[in-house]
C-alpha cells in the first residue's frame, strides 16, 4: 500500500469539502445578502459559487488513487481561478462604487484575509509541494494588490488616529505591520504543519514495517520486549553470546520435488514453514532464515530467555508433534508423508546485523551455527529424527532418554562430537 498517496487522497478530500462548504455559504448568503452592489456583479457571484460547489462535489465523490494526480491539479486550479474570480468582482464593484479615489487605503486591511484562507485550505492537501505552490502563488498575488493600492497617489501610511478613523486613504502603520507578521507566521505554520506531518507519517510507516519484520521473525512476547526495552537490533554493532541454533531439513526434499510441479513445491514449503514457525514462537525461538526446505531458528536472540537450550529443545519436540500430525493429514488424503530432522546446538555465536550496507540481514554466526547445521545433516547417518549436542543435553530441565553416539564426526571437524539422538 502506498500509503503517502492514500494520506494525500484523503487530505484533498477534506480540502474539497471546506472548498464546497464555503462555496455553499458564499451562495447563500449571496441570495439573501447581496455583497455587491452591481446586479450583474452578484449573478456572476453565484454563479461563480454554484459552479464551484459543483466541481468540488465531483471532485470528492469521484476522487481515488488512480486519478488523484489529475484530479489534483485541476482542484488546484479551480481554487485559484476561485480566488482570481471574487478578487476582479470585488476590484470592479469597487470602482463602480468610485471608491478608487476615496477609501482606498482602507481596503489593504482585508487584503491579507483572502491569500490566507487559501494557503490555510491548500495545507490539508497534506502535501509539501502544494503549500509551497500556494504560498508562492498567493502570495505574488497579495504582493500585486497591496502594491497597487500602496501606488495610489492618495495613500498614505499614518499612526495619528484621527487620520486613520476619518480618512478612508490612511494606512495604520501598526496595523499593516501586524499583518504583515501575521500572515508570515501563517505561511510558516502551514508549511511545518505540512512538513511535520509528512515526517511522521514517514515514520510511523517505517514503524509499521519494523513491525511487520519483527512480527515474522521473533515471537511475540520477544516482540514485547524488545518494544518494551528499546532493544536495537538495526544498528550496526554486533555482539558475541551464547545462543542455541536449530536447523530442520526435509528427508529426500530433491527426489520429492522432482514428482511435484513449481506451484505444488512452493504449496508444500509454506504449509512446512508455517508448522515450524509456530513451535519456534511458541517456545520463545527467533526465524533466522529459510533456506529452501531448511529452517533455522534461534533461541537467545535478540536477548536470552532463559535456559534457551530447553526452548529450542521443547520446540524440537514440538515440531515433531506437528509432523506427525500432518504426516497423517497428508496420508489420510493420499499424499507422500512428509519427515525431516532436527539438529540442535548450544554455543556462543556472533549476533548482529551482517552484511552490506544495501542488504543487511540481522542474524547469527559463527562455529555454532556450522556444528548445528552438521549435527542436522549427520541425521541421515544416524537414522535420527532429533539430534542435539552434549552442550544441549547439560542444559535440559528434564531426562530425555537417547541413544548416544560418541566420537561423531562432522564435515569439516577434526574432533569428534557426542551426540544424542531420538529415532
Amino acid at each position: 500500500m502506498d500509503h503517502m498517496l492514500v494520506r494525500r487522497v484523503s487530505g484533498f478530500r477534506v480540502a474539497a469539502i471546506v472548498f464546497l462548504v464555503v462555496a455553499m455559504i458564499t451562495l447563500v448568503k449571496s441570495i439573501f445578502a447581496p455583497a455587491y452592489t452591481s446586479d450583474i456583479i452578484n449573478q456572476l457571484n453565484l454563479l461563480l459559487n454554484l459552479i464551484t460547489m459543483i466541481s468540488f462535489a465531483s471532485i470528492f465523490q469521484y476522487l481515488n488513487e488512480k486519478n488523484y494526480e489529475k484530479l489534483v491539479v485541476f482542484g488546484m486550479a479551480l481554487a485559484f481561478a476561485y480566488y482570481l474570480s471574487t478578487n476582479i468582482m470585488g476590484n470592479y464593484d469597487t470602482y463602480i462604487q468610485g471608491y478608487s479615489e476615496i477609501g482606498i487605503g482602507k481596503s489593504l486591511d482585508y487584503q491579507f484575509l483572502g491569500p490566507l484562507f487559501f494557503i490555510i485550505a491548500h495545507s490539508l492537501f497534506l502535501r509539501t509541494s502544494i503549500i509551497y505552490y500556494a504560498i508562492i502563488v498567493y502570495s505574488a498575488a497579495l504582493a500585486r494588490d497591496v502594491y497597487l493600492i500602496l501606488s495610489s497617489d492618495t495613500v498614505y501610511f499614518s499612526s495619528y488616529w484621527p487620520d486613520i478613523v476619518s480618512d478612508g486613504n490612511a494606512i495604520n502603520v501598526a496595523f499593516f505591520g501586524l499583518w504583515v507578521n501575521i500572515y508570515i507566521t501563517i505561511c510558516i505554520m502551514c508549511w511545518a504543519i505540512v512538513y511535520l506531518s509528512d515526517r511522521l507519517l514517514d515514520d510511523a510507516v517505517k514503524f509499521e514495517k519494523s513491525t511487520t519484520n519483527l512480527s515474522r521473525y521473533f515471537s511475540p512476547t520477544i516482540r514485547e520486549k524488545i518494544k518494551e526495552q528499546d532493544i536495537q537490533i538495526d544498528n550496526s554493532s554486533n555482539s558475541s553470546q551464547p545462543v542455541a541454533v536449530l536447523f530442520t531439513d526435509i528427508d529426500g526434499f530433491t527426489s520429492l520435488s522432482e514428482t511435484l510441479e513449481p506451484n505444488q513445491i512452493i504449496e508444500l514449503l509454506s504449509e512446512y514453514q508455517d508448522k515450524m514457525v509456530k513451535p519456534i514462537f511458541k517456545n520463545l525461538g527467533t526465524v533466522d532464515k529459510f533456506i529452501g526446505d531448511a529452517v533455522m531458528a534461534t533461541f537467545g536472540t535478540p536477548v536470552s530467555q532463559g535456559n534457551d537450550a530447553q526452548n529450542a529443545f521443547s520446540c524440537a519436540r514440538e515440531m515433531q508433534i506437528a509432523m506427525s500430525q500432518w504426516a497423517k493429514e497428508r496420508s489420510e488424503k493420499g499424499l507422500p508423508v512428509i519427515t525431516h530432522r532436527i539438529g540442535i546446538h548450544y554455543g556462543e555465536c556472533i549476533v548482529g546485523n551482517i552484511g552490506t550496507e544495501d542488504r543487511k540481514e540481522y542474524t547469527v554466526v559463527g562455529d555454532t551455527v556450522n556444528v548445528a547445521s552438521r549435527i542436522c545433516d549427520a541425521g541421515k547417518d544416524l537414522k535420527a529424527s532429533l539430534i542435539f549436542s552434549e552442550e544441549v543435553r547439560i542444559r535440559l530441565l528434564e531426562n530425555v532418554n537417547t541413544r548416544l553416539e560418541t566420537g561423531v564426526s562432522l564435515k569439516g571437524k577434526e574432533k569428534g562430537f557426542n551426540l544424542h539422538c531420538i529415532d
